[in-house]
This record gives C-alpha cells, structure tokens and sequence, in this order.
C-alpha cells in the first residue's frame, strides 16, 4: 500500500482511474476542412495572430483542438452579429457535407470543399488584421525609395536604366 488513501474514501486497495475529457488534436490541414477555409487562409491567419491557436506542435504541424476551433467559428459568427440558432443550423449542415463521402477530381483526389460563410468571415478578419500591417510595410518601402534616391546608389541604378 501506498500510504495514500482514495479520495472518494473507500479503502479497497484498488487504484483510482480519474478519466480525462478527449481531447481531439487536428493538423492544419483537417482543421482548414473542418472550418470550411482552404489550408492557407489558416496558414495566413495563424501568422496575423487573427486564428486559432494551436495548442501543439507536431514537428513544424500545427495541432489545434476541437474545442478551440468551435469556439473561434462562435466569436466569428457573434463578430458577424449572426444568431447562435443559424449559427448552429449552418455548422450542423457543413459538418454534414464534411461527414458525406465527397466527389473526385480526374485525378481520384478529393475535390477540397470551402464553406462560403466562412470564408466570407475569415476574409473580414484577414482585412482587419492584415491591413494595418499592409500600410506600414507600404508606408516603409516609401521611406526606403526617398532614402535610396538621394543616394549614388540610386543615380548608378538609373544610369543602368
């Protein structure tokens, strides 16, 4: 014996089993499909820090939960200012589509499926997150160009031209 006792207070010598919830991990890729958006879009929206998180890395894949990824499509839903009944009707109906054996291409490869309304919000997040950072590297490289056209450098180039 262990000198511990079981937190429920039975004293059989049997160990306790604490069961966990499951926690399902999916790569980039199955959650690009289970959001409804192309593995990119996700890609891009990790690097804005506009996505989901990933919980974990799988070498250089990003893992991410379930459970996160549900909760992202309800703060961009909420963000759209759509209902939580429509929300669920049309996750219900993409889960749907997902779970249905889906159409081939020529090559026997499964054509890659994209929800429209997620992709609609996601693209409002991509604008609000990456349009800031649009400007400033915008607003640097003009910066860049009057510094280098005082410069011989710029002259040399121009001769060149």
């Amino acid at each position: 014996m262990s000198g511990l006792t079981p937190p429920d207070g039975a004293n059989d010598g049997l160990a306790t089993v604490h069961v966990f919830p499951l926690r399902r991990m999916l790569s980039l890729d199955d959650a690009a499909l289970y959001l409804g958006i192309p593995a990119r879009r996700l890609r891009m929206l990790g690097r804005l820090n506009a996505g989901p998180r990933p919980a974990a890395r799988n070498g250089r894949t990003p893992m991410y939960r379930v459970e996160d990824l549900d909760r992202y499509v309800t703060l961009l839903y909420g963000r759209a200012r759509i209902s939580a009944a429509e929300e669920a009707r049309q996750r219900q109906d993409w889960r749907g589509r997902i779970a249905a054996p889906g159409a081939l291409d020529a090559r026997g490869r499964r054509v890659r499926m994209i929800d429209p309304c997620m992709q609609a919000l996601t693209l409002d997040v991509l604008v609000s997150a990456g349009g800031p950072m649009g400007l400033k590297l915008l607003f640097a490289s003009g910066l860049g160009l009057i510094f280098l056209s005082h410069t011989p450098v710029m002259w040399r180039l121009y001769a060149m031209l």
